[in-house]
């Protein structure tokens, strides 16, 4: 059961297959959200203290329910919730994992331009794959459009970053970024350039 779990969120990863492959399972889904709550704090706690990487994780995840739940609904799909919360609560572990080891592996000094450069190519290169991933999902899940698919996922987006700036209006102000729902449902907040010596 775990290699097929497996398989079918590398599927999801690689848009070649979608939520509704998952299996309905109440308990699958808890373990999913899980699983995303802890590698989200892990990963925020690297730039924010340990009670602000909790609520903030506790903020993603009612955004990420609610957000699928009432969309779902107004598509009178509301049976495809659980397999829609397994498949972008367990895609969004994965890409916590990614930032983990790149948050913990990565020290760009602002005085080199070609590391810059390069983190620069490769940060966007993975949000606009999260990004695609996302749009994938709903638009299996939902069963819409390409172009609606993109203006929900634009939509979720932007609700969870006003849901960040309504709870932690001071992550706005410091330095550090918010790749939050980029990593589907979770925030990273990290800075991912330090000035030499720090």
């Amino acid at each position: 059961m775990a290699n097929n779990f497996f398989k079918i969120l590398i599927g999801n990863l690689f848009l070649t297959k979608g939520p509704q492959d998952f299996p309905f399972s109440t308990v699958l889904m808890v373990l999913c959200l899980l699983a995303n709550f802890i590698t989200g704090v892990l990963v925020s706690q690297s730039s924010v203290e340990l009670d602000i990487a909790v609520l903030a994780m506790i903020v993603d995840i009612a955004v990420l329910l609610l957000f699928v739940y009432l969309v779902l609904r107004g598509l009178s799909k509301a049976e495809r919730f659980v397999q829609t919360v397994i498949s972008l609560a367990s895609i969004g572990v994965v890409y916590q994992v990614i930032a983990f080891i790149w948050l913990n592996n990565i020290d760009i000094d602002v005085e080199a331009p070609e590391e810059l450069k390069g983190v620069a190519i490769a940060f966007f290169i993975f949000s606009s794959w999260s990004l695609a991933v996302i749009t994938h999902v709903f638009r299996s899940s939902f069963e819409v459009r390409l172009p609606l698919a993109m203006v929900l996922t634009i939509c979720y987006i932007t609700i969870s970053l006003l849901a960040h700036g309504f709870f932690f209006p001071e992550s706005i102000t410091t330095g550090s970024i918010t790749a939050e729902p980029i990593t589907t449902g979770s925030t990273v907040t990290a800075p991912l350039i330090t000035e030499p010596g720090k």
